[in-house]
């Protein structure tokens, strides 16, 4: 049984999911020749929001005097649900979409909170109120404002699109349908909530082919994700599932990652150790022998 080992050095520049390992010199296998993972320790550094995903645009429809759209992208990342809601204030305090209290605290009118009890994120949107309102609620607009309160309390609204939507559970649309809703609202997700885009790595072989069984037909081994963003994943199997070799000539073993549903992983952090065995009937009928 032949032991060989795949690092970050291995990793191929301008890939986010591909590691190629070269042997000294070319090899012929065979299908009595079989390879399996012994051993893995990665970090688990995939996002949830990305640009390549298309997930990580929201608008905000501001329903003051007059009616105006301001489209916040998000940086790619992993967000909380809470995360996304400090995102969202952090945008309108750029565009000065909030106020202050008499207190100086800021009062923000929409938000993304979790409604753990509903396994539910919930969307509330706050009126906006007239000039005579907020001057009785101690409102104050921030210096640079360029809106004024409307003529009637009006809530702002949020528009949600397929991709984002299905991280929060919320169909696509705008929340509320309205533009001249003049009470609080609230709005539970109506879909599961899938914060975590990827659950599971899965990854494949250039040695492998099992076109009568998988598809893909190169799948290696399947990675389990039990720990959060930034924390390893250590995996080492009580027993090594071998999988045959196709008969071939290989001057290197090529190993990539995909997500459960196999889209490519783009990986962020491309630390690894990656241990795999090699063996033959020989190996196998010793390794009998010994148990």
């Amino acid at each position: 049984m032949r032991t060989i080992v795949i690092n970050s050095s291995n990793h191929v520049e301008g890939t986010r999911n591909k590691f190629v390992y070269t042997f000294p010199s070319q090899l012929k296998l065979t299908e009595n020749h079989r390879i399996g993972v012994s051993g893995i320790s990665m970090y688990n550094s995939t996002f949830n929001i990305e640009a390549k995903r298309g997930n990580n645009t929201i608008t905000l429809i501001w329903n003051a005097d007059s009616q105006t759209s301001h489209t916040f992208t998000f940086p790619d990342g992993y967000y909380s649900v809470a995360q996304m809601n400090e995102f969202l204030q952090q945008q309108m305090i750029l565009n000065n979409l909030y106020v202050t209290n008499s207190s100086g605290q800021y009062i923000y009118f929409v938000e993304l909170v979790t409604n753990s009890s509903r396994y539910s994120v919930q969307l509330n949107a706050y009126f906006l109120p007239t000039s005579a309102n907020a001057a009785t609620l101690g409102y104050t607009k921030p210096s640079g404002a360029t809106w004024n309160y409307p003529t009637a309390n009006k809530c702002p609204q949020l528009t949600i699109g397929t991709k984002f939507g299905s991280l929060i559970g919320f169909e696509a649309g705008t929340y509320p349908t309205g533009a001249s809703v003049a009470t609080n609202q609230e709005f539970i997700s109506t879909l599961e909530p899938k914060l975590n885009v990827v659950d599971n790595y899965i990854m494949t072989c250039n040695m492998i082919s099992n076109v009568d069984y998988s598809i893909p037909s190169n799948i290696l081994f399947t990675i389990p994700l039990t720990v959060g963003l930034g924390s390893l994943i250590s995996v080492t199997p009580a027993s090594i599932v071998m999988n045959h070799i196709a008969a071939n000539h290989y001057r290197e073993i090529v190993i990539e990652f995909f997500s459960q549903d196999f889209q490519p992983l783009e990986l962020n952090d491309y630390e690894l150790t990656l241990t795999l065995v090699i063996s033959d009937e020989k190996d196998d009928k010793e390794l009998k022998k010994i148990i």
